[in-house]
């Protein structure tokens, strides 16, 4: 089996959105691979020019996944940008390639992408729902003032109904008293059994004067809402100061949805500098993912994963986790959050059910692990990705 064709799909755009990347080959079988940076930065490195990502690919062996990463890694980044040019965009690009490989190498072989994988231990896990605190308005602008509490509480009880047993709101450095009553409002509204979760995100690590005392300051102070995990408290790339933090409070410290490179994850699992770490699929691609996750495990750290944007990617997070003993919850989009963000909600609705032939199956709080082969997802709709075209344009 050759590759005979590699294209990004719906390029046109004003409104950005997760990269779509399909690979045909010649006994016509189909992968379909996506990463979370936009098209129009990822789709030039794949497609355009003699040294381009799709030159060193076209014609090779699909299933030889190991070695067209390492190609792509070593020689296409090398002669591309020289020494320092690992991580970033340029993986990003080569995520969605790899992630459409294995589709392929499980269509070959007519299995599901865990059994590659060694088989699965859970037949569905967790979702938690990822809802934002920011009025929409204020947070496209860049303002970031949380919406009233009575609204945030409306949300947290539909999520409940809705069968979430986890919620997670990206709330930036908002901890102030009047933030605080907004979380005691949150809590006791969705009731002890169920996982609250922050993510400070750059909103508040990026804050003027902001340090490592005032991460361990506000995690001591939430401890009191037993909130699950705190997210990216500190610059993602502060190992120290995450192994400071990890170890001053109790509630468990998550990071590494902006990690590209296995090293890079790897110093905060050899140095047990979180809790839980969150790689990202539509980041790093399959194959990297399947090693940091498994690292993990051995280190004793959980993996739940970042990223809820689109099928491929909380696809991809559901196949690998489902082998793995850490893998205990995914991040899944909570609806509702996005009502009034004008093309957000219709575009992950239209990620998530519109674009692949079987969208995954929520049930109660959890995905069931599909039994068809490669991701699960079948192949790309053409009529969905013209839907995706038209929102976006």
């Amino acid at each position: 089996m050759k590759i005979t064709a590699i294209s990004v799909l719906a390029k046109r755009m004003s409104t950005p959105h997760p990269t779509l990347v399909e690979i045909e080959t010649d006994e016509g079988i189909t992968g379909i691979g996506a990463t979370a940076a936009p098209p129009y930065i990822i789709a030039p490195l794949i497609e355009e020019g003699i040294h381009s990502m799709r030159s060193y690919l076209l014609g090779e062996d699909p299933t030889d996944i190991n070695r067209l990463w390492k190609t792509l890694f070593e020689t296409w980044q090398a002669r591309n940008f020289g020494r320092g040019g690992e991580g970033g965009l340029a993986v990003n690009a080569m995520s969605a390639i790899d992630i459409a490989l294995w589709d392929i190498a499980g269509k070959a072989r007519q299995v599901p992408l865990y059994k590659m994988l060694g088989d699965a231990i859970q037949s569905k896990l967790m979702v938690y729902a990822s809802a934002g605190a920011y009025l929409d308005k204020e947070f496209s602008e860049g303002t970031y003032k949380h919406k009233p509490v009575d609204e945030l509480v409306r949300e947290s009880k539909q999520y409940v109904e809705q069968g979430f047993k986890a919620i997670k709101f990206g709330w930036g450095n908002f901890y102030l008293a009047e933030d605080l009553e907004t979380l005691t409002a949150i809590r006791e509204a969705i009731g002890p059994d169920i996982h609250l979760m922050l993510d400070s995100a750059w909103m508040g690590y990026l804050e003027e004067g902001y340090t490592l005392k005032d991460a361990i300051k506000i995690a001591k102070t939430l401890e009191q809402f037993d909130i699950y995990f705190l997210e990216e408290a500190l610059n993602p790339y502060d190992v120290n100061g995450f192994k400071t933090l990890t170890e001053e409070t109790a509630i468990k410290i998550a990071t590494g949805e902006s990690l590209t490179t296995l090293r890079d994850f790897l110093t905060f699992i050899d140095n047990r500098a979180c809790d839980i770490i969150q790689p990202d699929v539509q980041q790093i691609g399959i194959s990297t993912f399947v090693e940091v996750a498994r690292r993990a495990e051995d280190a004793g750290i959980l993996c739940i994963p970042h990223c809820p944007w689109s099928a491929i990617a909380v696809a991809g997070h559901l196949q690998i986790l489902s082998t793995l003993s850490n893998g205990t919850m995914i991040e899944y989009p909570a609806y509702s959050s996005f009502v009034d963000e004008g093309a957000r909600l219709p575009m992950l609705q239209i990620m998530h059910n519109k674009i692949i032939d079987y969208p995954l199956i929520y049930d109660d709080g959890y995905l069931r692990l599909p039994d068809k082969s490669g991701l699960g997802l079948g192949n790309f709709i053409p009529d969905g990705i013209a839907e995706l075209e038209a929102l976006c344009s």
